[in-house]
């Protein structure tokens, strides 16, 4: 088949303003006896065996395109719709090449999701109508048995029909996916679609987020979406500032009565009050009451910090020497929810930590997080996560093709060596296997630790205030260099999507609200 006579596509991934994501997958099959790849596979066709899959969690086959195309630039595709694909193509395999997929795929075994106005996922054949004898029934059947395939006759003329049934599937999102399928003899397609929202959004648009402790040197504030949009930070590579979405979480676990005293508190507010009294500059209103007045009032105040918790949104973080991790759901729909998983290397370049990184290691890494629940923190201070992460929009296309065949995957695009007799009964092989996506990353959605203390006293306004210094352990959350990032089906481990982050959004390139 030529190249050149028609658009190469894929799968494709999507994340609207209300995080969309979807993505969808094309296998072309081409008779033998039409113009080849000529090119030598030089792969070694035992690779796989690392590769070999135990199950449907994490595994060293989700990370292996993102460490085989390991350049310094945004990167984006879909595990889940790869493998289904495969599994497709294997179900009309035989022989060695059936082996080398078999051995790829090992214990997996595609998990059947539900079809929403939130999730769509759908499987199908388009055959060509001259190519229909040679189509064998029982392929036919297993994808509908197996994979819940739909089965589509077309002249194949246009590819108007199989434009139709992927902007169907993909809530109209991908439009005139196909330039031409004249060529083809049929056509394997998975699309899968999400629309989303997280459960909380990552930055509030309705009321500021604002914690202050009576009397206790502590704040924290981050401004709502209506006034300011998106903050702004300098990103390791980039020469402009980009635009970033504030988080914040407040846990007040420091028993101020218990560890000062409060026969001790009682003695310094009054010491205070009464020099305050005696200064004439000291900005007293003059109808603070009583010195044992101002004491109890302030002791009252004082004993409801303790055990105080705010947050401006949910999440779960890890954070450790070597990296950073912000983890968030989205929103369940018929009983799945995915999780957004940005993990960024602090000792390491991004590309060096996927050069070096098993699936185990995040693995460990996403049981490690932690849930911002007031348990989760340590007595004896008051935690402050402070966190921003950029929005993104980007787009990323996978060479498919020859990263199956350098993983061992070869036989199957071998117009000698492929075997596709439970598929077909003429001679034929896979011509091509694309994968292309893009993302965008919104609002509406998809360890070093230091303790330390402030005093001060007094403000603009008259009356009597006295701050008591606190012990404070920030936690920086703040991705402000490259980072790569998973979604992942929560209860099985399942990743739906992986990529990269090396250039998040221009802030100057945006207008206000256009990522709310």
């Amino acid at each position: 088949m030529e190249k050149t006579q028609r658009k190469k596509v894929g799968f494709f991934l999507i994340i609207t303003a209300v995080v969309m994501l979807t993505c969808a997958g094309i296998l072309y099959v081409t008779m033998v006896g039409k113009k080849a790849d000529t090119k030598t596979n030089t792969s070694d066709n035992k690779k796989y065996l690392s590769y070999k899959m135990k199950g449907n969690s994490l595994e060293d086959f989700d990370l292996y395109f993102l460490q085989l195309e390991n350049e310094k630039i945004n990167k984006l595709y879909s595990p889940l719709s790869i493998k289904y694909a495969l599994e497709m193509l294997a179900e009309g395999t035989n022989g060695e090449t059936k082996t080398q997929l078999a051995e790829l795929l090992g214990s997996y075994s595609a998990k059947a999701y539900p079809n929403n106005k939130n999730m769509s996922f759908a499987n199908a054949i388009f055959i060509k109508d001259s190519y229909k004898d040679s189509v064998k029934e029982d392929y036919i059947k297993n994808l509908k048995q197996k994979f819940n395939a739909s089965v589509f006759y077309d002249s194949f003329k246009t590819p108007e029909q199989i434009n139709s049934f992927v902007k169907k599937n993909t809530f109209d999102l991908i439009d005139n996916l196909l330039d031409d399928v004249s060529s083809n003899d049929f056509v394997l397609i998975n699309a899968l679609a999400i629309d989303m929202e997280w459960v909380n959004k990552i930055k509030p648009e309705e009321d500021d987020y604002e914690v202050e402790y009576p009397h206790e040197s502590y704040f924290a504030y981050v401004q709502n979406l209506k006034y300011n949009g998106y903050d702004q930070f300098d990103f390791k590579g980039m020469d402009k500032q980009v635009a970033a979405l504030d988080f914040d979480l407040s846990v007040n676990k420091y028993d101020i009565i218990k560890v000062l005293g409060e026969d001790n508190i009682k003695k310094t507010i009054a010491k205070a009050y009464e020099e305050a009294k005696a200064d004439p500059d000291s900005g007293l209103c003059g109808d603070e009451g009583t010195t044992e007045q101002v004491v109890n009032r302030f002791v009252k105040e004082l004993k409801t910090n303790y055990k105080s918790f705010d947050k401006s949104t949910n999440f779960e973080f890890y954070v450790d020497d070597d990296v950073k991790v912000f983890a968030k759901d989205l929103k369940t729909y018929d009983g799945v929810t995915l999780q957004y998983v940005g993990i960024m290397p602090e000792t390491k370049e991004l590309d060096e930590f996927i050069k070096d990184t098993k699936a185990e290691d995040l693995n460990k890494i996403i049981t490690n997080l932690k849930e911002t629940k007031y348990d989760t923190f340590k007595e004896g201070v008051i935690t402050n996560i402070k966190g921003s992460v950029p929005v993104f929009k980007f787009e990323y296309e996978l060479q498919l093709l020859n990263d199956l065949k350098k993983l061992g995957i070869s036989d199957a695009f071998d117009q000698n060596k492929a075997d596709l007799s439970n598929l077909t009964s003429s001679k034929a092989y896979i011509d091509d296997a694309v994968h292309k996506a893009n993302i965008e990353f919104s609002n509406d959605g998809i360890k070093a630790a230091a303790a330390t203390s402030m005093g001060g006293k007094g403000g603009d306004s008259c009356g009597f205030e006295y701050f008591f210094d606190v012990p404070v352990e920030t936690i920086d959350l703040t991705f402000n260099k490259p980072y790569m990032f998973m979604v992942r089906d929560k209860d099985s481990g399942e990743i739906w999507f992986m990529g990269t982050v090396y250039e998040p959004i221009d802030a100057d390139s945006i207008e206000y609200g256009e990522f709310e």
